[in-house]
């Protein structure tokens, strides 16, 4: 490199180009020491941020996971508390029918103020179970997260069944009654409009024998065609009023035209009685025979849409035997205020008749999301502890103790319900502490793990990344201090000018 030459300063072209990268590492040194982050953006490692945002997404799932798992907990303790207070209530129940049950100092009205306080405990019992809820959830009443699942996917789409209440479990079976219809209007199939045009897609809307022109409403909307309202005249084709009706934005998603076996078709999107289709000719033609229908001069017509109605068996049972009828909901859903809904495909919906099998259902079914991926679950069920729903033959709520052998027989149904609310509350605990808590802990362990994997893909090593900015700051004051020199060095030339 010449000393000699002024108009390119070579050395403090190099001294600039280090001093900009020197700047840059010390400005990505600060970055990482002040966010506490080595990845903070995609370049400064791109497959780094990949697998980072990977863990990031499993350690925020564990946390919500473990979240889950001491909620299932919190709920089963709740359900427990319940019931040790009525396994209280039934071994109260116990000794009043051992007292019932001896003659001695007995007669029939101490009998009888035994049986009230028996009666008494019954009426707490069902309190206690229908009123202990989580979160809203009735817990011992047999209710608690109902697991339904679809069979036939043909007939059900999707379900939303709440509860079963007083149903049995099993397979439930289906009978439409009513069927779904869309809000239809259409015209005759003899299509004879004035002039002899049937309705084809090609053919034009003859109107010539009274009139020139029509202007056509759906829903109260002028329908449009392109940009521009649709005037109906002698040159429109039956085409042209399908396409315009089928383009109206304002129409969008609520009504589709068709021509179909020399009708025309204007439907609803959706079925249900809360679809409304309406009609209407305006304009100074006078004879619109069959644009809607072949009864004559008809310039308005409406109709809505009809919702599905079904009867549902619940527990195996047959349609005939046993069944609940679904006569809320909207279109293709049917609805019962108890029960809740169930949404059925068109093809099932739209035509009456019977569905066997369609739906498997179970009641008390409670699943907890304690993992990160889909199907991580775990389940447990809590049966009804109300009195009609513990013994076996002889259920809990008949018990009579007002004489001695009621008293007797009382002893061998509270002792099978005592048996039978032990056996919940065992299973209940050997879930909390088997599956919940297990998996809680499991979770936890899970959990740093992955944060630590993380940590080390993604965080700043402050040791490494102070020497880094030391060097960087060095370097950067190094490089200032030699550019001014390599600057000055064109000076020189002036010695020689000089002489």
């Amino acid at each position: 490199m010449a000393l000699t030459r002024i108009n390119q300063n070579i050395s403090s072209l190099n001294a600039q180009r280090n001093l900009e990268i020197n700047s840059e590492r010390i400005g990505r040194s600060i970055e990482r020491l002040s966010s506490g982050l080595r990845i903070n953006r995609g370049a400064d490692d791109p497959a780094g941020l990949v697998i980072s945002e990977l863990l990031r997404a499993q350690v925020s799932g564990l946390d919500v996971a473990q979240q889950n798992a001491s909620q299932g907990v919190n709920l089963i303790k709740t359900a427990e508390g319940a019931l040790d207070e009525i396994s209280g209530l039934i071994r109260q129940m116990r000794d009043l029918a051992l007292d019932a049950a001896s003659d001695s100092n007995k007669n029939a009205d101490a009998r009888a103020a035994l049986q009230s306080q028996v009666e008494s405990a019954l009426t707490t019992i069902d309190k206690i179970a229908t009123n202990t809820r989580y979160a809203g959830r009735a817990l011992l009443d047999g209710s608690a997260g109902t697991k339904v699942n679809i069979i036939d996917n043909a007939t059900v789409s999707t379900q939303g069944l709440t509860t079963l209440g007083d149903q049995d479990d099993g397979y439930i079976s289906i009978q439409v009654n009513t069927a779904a219809e869309k809000a239809v209007s259409s015209s005759d199939t003899t299509a004879a409009v004035v002039g002899g045009n049937t309705i084809t897609g090609t053919g034009n809307i003859d109107l010539s024998g009274g009139g020139d022109a029509l202007s056509l409403y759906i829903n109260g909307v002028k329908v449009q065609d392109g940009a521009s309202d649709l005037v109906i005249d002698s040159t429109t084709t039956w085409n042209d009023l399908v396409t315009a009706i089928n383009t109206t934005a304002a129409l969008d998603g609520q009504v589709t035209a068709t021509i179909a076996a020399g009708e025309l078709v204007i439907s609803s999107d959706a079925y249900g009685s809360d679809q409304h289709v309406s009609v209407e000719y305006t304009g100074t033609a006078t004879s619109v025979q069959d644009l809607l229908d072949s009864s004559g001069e008809v310039y308005f017509e409406a109709d809505y849409g009809v919702d599905a109605v079904a009867d549902v068996a619940f527990g195996g049972n047959a349609l005939d035997v046993a069944d609940v009828t679904f006569d809320a909901g909207s279109g293709l859903t049917i609805t019962h205020a108890t029960y809740g809904s169930i949404t059925l495909t068109e093809a099932a919906a739209t035509t009456t008749g019977d569905y066997a099998d369609a739906l498997y259902a179970e009641q008390g079914q409670l699943s907890f999301q304690v993992g990160y991926s889909a199907g991580e679950t775990a389940s447990t069920s809590i049966r009804s502890v109300k009195t009609a729903d513990l013994g076996t033959t002889d259920l809990l709520s008949s018990i009579d103790v007002s004489t001695v052998d009621g008293a007797e027989d009382a002893l061998t149904v509270i002792d099978e319900a005592i048996n039978q609310v032990s056996t919940l509350r065992g299973a209940l605990g050997a879930f909390q502490v088997n599956e919940l808590e297990a998996q809680a802990r499991s979770l936890a362990v899970s959990r740093e793990n992955l944060a630590a994997s993380e940590s080390e893909i993604r965080d700043t090593d402050f040791g490494r990344e102070m020497a880094e900015f030391t060097t960087s700051q060095v370097l950067v004051q190094s490089a200032t201090a030699f550019l001014s020199q390599a600057n000055s060095l064109p000076q020189q030339v002036l010695q020689l000018i000089r002489g």
